[in-house]
Parts: structure tokens; C-alpha cells; sequence
């Protein structure tokens, strides 16, 4: 991986006002937002309720952040930036794995700012659970990080921002990110299973549940990030034999 193009890819990134506006600030507010909905009180799993709220928005935020890269790529595309790299001894495995890479950079600081935002409301965690969950929710983003590349890859620079916008509306209401699966209509529930921010959710609520099936979210999500894969590899080998 080429580490000067990755640094750069983040430093742009960054100083980005809409990254810090949009990527953490809205789901910071909305965690704040959901959190004063639905109180705080214990659930039947044990779990606090606001600590699930801040799971599911970390789990949004994250997802989302990820799944925007494909806005960059895109507009990439449409500038004719690609042709560009393709001219230079980057190889298109490289270029790809900087895109995942700084989609999953991207993810970072937002679970880091909820985290960090939920810390200061009280959530009664441990040491141990807030690291776990950091971790695992960080890692479960990496198929978002690939399907918001391969949406990137066939879309044009100035519609892929708006289609991941409205993706991810679904996404975070069907997944139930914002609003509790328990207390959606039952076909909701059933729809959900097939989302992957549902299987996100799972990842980051199970642990602290002691709930089986995080394994099952694993596997299910390890097949979300191998099907864009290779719609993305599919998708680059061609943009590249018609140059």
C-alpha cells in the first residue's frame, strides 16, 4: 500500500469541514437527540437503554462514514483523477486498498467521538467493554468501507453523494440504529435481517448482552464484504481496459 498517497487521502479528508459537520457531528447530535427520546433505563438484556442508543448511533456513524467514500471516488472518477494515477506506477490493487483504508480512518474518529460523548453522559461500561466494542464495531465497518467503494465505482460524481444519503436512511431505520427493532412493526424486524447495519448492530450490542450469535454476524457480514469486493475488482479491471 502506497503509505504518502494513504496520509494524503486522510489529511484531505479531514480537513474537510463536511467531514467534521456531517460525518461526526450529525450522529453525535443524534445520538444526543435519540438518547434524550428514549431515557435511560434497564432492558430486559441487562443492558442500559442509552447504551444501546449510543451503540446503534456509533454503528450509523460508522457505517456511514465509510460508505461515503464512494462519494470521493466518484467525483475521482468524473475529474478523470483515476486516469491520472493510472499513469503513474500506482498499481489498481494499491488504489483500492488506499480508498478501503481511508474509508476505514474515516470510521475511526467517529465511534472514537461517540465513545468519548457517551463516557461523558455516564454509560456505565467497563474499561474492558469500551475497548471491545471500539474494536469490534471498528472492524465490522470494513464491508461498509468496500460496498460505499464499489457504489463509488459505478456512480457519477455528482449523484453517489445523494444515493448513499438516501442508502443509508434505510440502512439506519431497518437496521435499527435509530430506532429500537423491538418496538417496529414485526415486518420491520423481519426485513431487518437482511441489512447488514442490522448484523453491525448485532456485533456491537451482543458482547455486552452476553447474547449468542455474534458469530453468526460475523460470517453474515464477511459475505457483504466479499460480494462488493469483487464487484469492485470486477468493476476496476474494466475501467481499466478501456483506457
Amino acid at each position: 500500500m502506497n503509505t504518502t498517497y494513504l496520509t494524503l487521502e486522510i489529511k484531505r479528508i479531514v480537513r474537510s469541514p463536511q467531514f467534521t459537520i456531517f460525518t461526526i457531528g450529525m450522529p453525535v447530535a443524534m445520538y444526543l437527540l435519540f438518547g434524550a427520546i428514549f431515557g435511560d433505563y434497564v432492558l430486559d438484556n441487562g443492558l442500559h437503554s442509552s447504551t444501546q442508543t449510543m451503540i446503534g448511533m456509533a454503528a450509523y456513524g460508522a457505517s456511514g462514514g465509510a460508505l461515503f467514500t464512494g462519494t470521493r471516488v466518484a467525483q475521482e472518477r468524473t475529474d478523470g483523477w483515476q486516469r491520472q494515477l493510472r499513469l503513474t506506477p500506482m498499481r489498481g490493487p494499491g488504489y483500492l486498498a488506499v480508498k478501503v483504508a481511508s474509508a476505514m480512518a474515516v470510521a475511526l474518529p467517529v465511534l472514537l467521538a461517540i465513545f468519548f460523548v457517551g463516557f461523558l453522559r455516564g454509560e456505565p461500561l467497563t474499561a474492558a467493554e469500551w475497548g471491545r466494542q471500539l474494536v469490534f464495531l471498528w472492524a465490522a465497518t470494513l464491508p461498509f468501507a468496500v460496498l460505499g467503494l464499489a457504489i463509488g465505482l459505478f456512480g457519477k460524481g455528482d449523484t453517489v453523494g445523494a444515493v448513499t444519503g438516501a442508502l443509508m436512511m434505510p440502512l439506519g431505520m431497518l437496521g435499527g440504529l435509530w430506532i429500537p427493532l423491538e418496538i417496529l412493526p414485526g415486518w420491520m424486524a423481519t426485513v431487518a435481517h437482511f441489512v447488514p447495519t442490522y448484523w453491525l448492530r448485532r456485533v456491537g450490542l451482543d458482547p455486552l448482552t452476553h447474547a449468542s450469535g455474534t458469530w453468526v454476524a460475523v460470517l453474515v457480514l464477511a459475505g457483504w464484504l466479499v460480494l462488493p469486493a469483487l464487484v469492485v475488482v470486477r468493476r476496476f479491471r474494466l475501467d481499466t481496459a478501456r483506457l
